[in-house]
């Protein structure tokens, strides 16, 4: 999320981009990606230095498509119904209309 607010100095990643949305397209692309992607070329994140970590963070942060990780914010909450349903009918227990029965 850093290399994000670093590469869109412009958005407030904090209050516009889901970590959840983020974290989801992490968890299904790596799978295809430790297949696809020789392990050399991992070897950054292993042996890399800080800065070459950090580099390539900021560029590939700097290619994501924002809008594809919006949050959904909630709209606001509906009233609850009215509950009138039964008014004027008082409730009567199953146990009382078998009691009166016997």
């Amino acid at each position: 999320m850093a290399a994000i607010r670093a590469a869109h100095p412009d958005i407030n990643v904090k209050d516009e981009i889901s970590d959840y949305y983020i974290a989801e397209e992490i968890s299904t692309t790596y799978g295809g990606m430790s297949i696809i992607v020789e392990k050399e070329d991992w070897e950054i994140f292993v042996n890399g230095s800080i800065s070459e970590v950090s580099t390539l963070l900021l560029l590939l942060a700097g290619n994501l498509n924002l809008r594809k990780f919006k949050k959904n914010k909630r709209g606001p909450k509906k009233s609850p119904a009215p509950k009138d349903k039964f008014k004027g009918k008082p409730h009567v227990s199953t146990a009382k209309l078998l009691a009166a029965d016997g």
